[in-house]
């Protein structure tokens, strides 16, 4: 299998992964809106958007293992086939060796720093109608549940770094959606938050049993070894791993504090509307990026050889798959939002087109800066920490400021702001400047065509849904949907994709016919 294969497998991996979550989410959040009361509801989003944060605890070793793995496979090859030499086989195993002890000690310190702390916040929450218990036992499970996964992560960093990219996500979707499920028929059932996070452990420890069992089947060669403990790898990882940690961390304080500032100031109750369309363009980003995600591997190989123009190929392409999905499906919800909001969450629960804008601008922005940053961190240019931390701190300041006299919008225009005056623009500038990419290919390749993107999408949406012909908003929503679809699928055939994968597409499709 080619590295383009390879990379699409990956890429399309995650695309079912996310998409299968973000359908069962989809179904999730209007069931615990219509069986939680609303303080519980705002409880469980923040909660559940504090957990997520916690994948930071790994202090940035997760990617630099994965970074390391990839640059040992490199040594055989960067073809995806390409046999592992025996002194590529030693150095992964005492990698996976050392990943595993380290990671046994992260798992235990995440538990326990991630709890003290949550219970010291949760402390100073008014609440009316849950009690307090209740809501440090759901965070201490939900610690528990980010325990077990950084507990996992060794295998799959071995997954990803000898190339199998993908597979992880495949797994992993499967027991997301297991999850999921089991929380749905608990939220039906009368079922609470405590209930809920306890599906959420018993779901992580699955998954990591499940991702252990098929590293062992894809890679058996590597487990036959037996690696040991090296502490000069650690050493030698601990300030590229510090830095990364830093990076995440600043993503962090910038793009997930919000819903402290909301809660404290606006209450508990205003944070589901708010969370729910970040949500919604969140899991559009997810989808956006995971072609970079895929090609992360792939840039370190190819970087080991020095073949820079096909790691600047990557690059272009990956971007312009990027930005035209989020211009397309941007320009889709903000045509439609009020219209798609009413069906999904029901009447009242639209957090308003101003607040969706600033969102869609951020998350494009990010998508740009993840795929930019990332296949420059693969080539270990571990180089966006200061800008990363100087942009959470100034989210934190903004947000201080602006929530008093602008509410929910001052809150997320606090974030672009920051991101915007650091992260925006030195990721991708110190990215094109490493990789070598021109501004001139960026902006004729990339950046005009997502502009046409989402121009044709978002008036092409209004149209619709103005359109006197559709009586009932289902019909105009779905219209208007199927319409930006097509606009991405014909900007992405044209630009996005090259001749050989249209024509193999192509095949498929008379195959395909041709069989029915």
């Amino acid at each position: 299998m080619t590295i383009a294969r390879r990379i699409l497998f990956g890429a399309a991996a995650s695309w079912f992964s996310r998409g299968l979550t973000i359908v069962l989410g989809l179904v999730l959040m209007p069931v615990l809106f219509r069986t939680l009361p609303h303080e519980e509801l705002g409880l469980w989003l923040l909660l559940g958007q504090s957990w997520a944060t916690l994948g930071i605890l790994d202090f940035g070793f997760g990617v630099t293992l994965t970074r390391r793995i990839a640059f040992a496979k490199g040594k055989s090859g960067s073809a995806p086939t390409a046999k592992l030499g025996e002194a590529s086989r030693t150095e992964i195993a005492d990698l996976v060796a050392t990943g595993l002890r380290l990671y046994r000690g992260l798992a235990l310190l995440a538990f326990a720093v991630s709890t003290g702390l949550g219970l010291l916040y949760l402390r100073s929450l008014e609440l009316e109608t849950v009690s307090l218990g209740a809501v440090w036992t759901g965070w201490a499970l939900l610690c528990l549940a980010q325990a077990l996964t950084l507990w996992a992560a060794p295998w799959t960093c071995l997954l990803q770094g000898v190339g199998h990219v993908g597979w992880d996500a495949l797994v992993g979707s499967f027991v997301h959606a297991i999850t999921l499920l089991a929380q749905i028929a608990v939220a039906l059932a009368g079922g609470g938050l405590v209930a809920l996070a306890f599906v959420a452990a018993a779901g992580a420890l699955v998954q990591r049993a499940a991702i252990l069992g098929f590293a062992k089947r894809k890679q058996p060669d590597l487990f036959s070894l037996r690696g040991r403990w090296r502490g000069d790898m650690l050493r030698s990882m601990a300030p590229l791993a510090g830095k990364a940690w830093l990076t995440a961390f600043g993503g962090i304080l910038a793009l997930n504090t919000d819903q402290f500032f909301v809660a404290t100031f606006e209450g508990t109750r205003e944070l589901p509307a708010y969370r729910a369309a970040y949500v919604l363009l969140l899991n559009l980003n997810i989808a956006a990026v995971t072609f970079a995600s895929a090609s992360a591997v792939f840039v370190s190989h190819l970087w080991t050889e020095d073949r820079r123009t096909e790691v600047q190929d990557i690059l272009i392409n990956n971007l312009r798959i990027g930005l035209f999905l989020m211009a397309a499906g941007g320009g889709w919800l903000l045509g439609a939002g009020n219209q798609f909001f009413a069906l999904w969450l029901g009447p009242g629960n639209f957090v308003g087109t101003p607040i969706l804008a600033v969102f869609f601008v951020l998350l494009l922005l990010e998508t740009q800066c993840f795929i930019c940053s990332t296949a420059s961190r693969a080539t270990e240019d571990e180089a966006f920490a200061s800008s990363s931390i100087s942009g959470g701190l100034l989210k934190l300041l903004l947000s201080w400021i602006l929530v008093k006299p602008f509410g929910l919008l001052g809150v997320a225009l606090a974030t672009l702001a920051a991101q915007f005056a650091t992260n925006h623009w030195f990721m991708v500038w110190r990215s094109f400047g490493r990789l070598g990419v021109r501004t001139t290919d960026y902006a004729a390749k990339v950046a005009l065509p997502t502009i046409f993107v989402f121009l044709a999408a978002s008036v092409g949406t209004l149209g619709i849904v103005r359109a006197p012909i559709f009586e009932e908003p289902l019909p105009a929503v779905a219209c208007s949907a199927m319409f930006a679809a097509a606009v991405l699928f014909g900007f992405a055939w044209c630009l996005a994709l090259k001749p050989l994968q249209r024509q193999r597409l192509l095949d498929l499709f008379r195959k395909t016919g041709a069989a029915d």
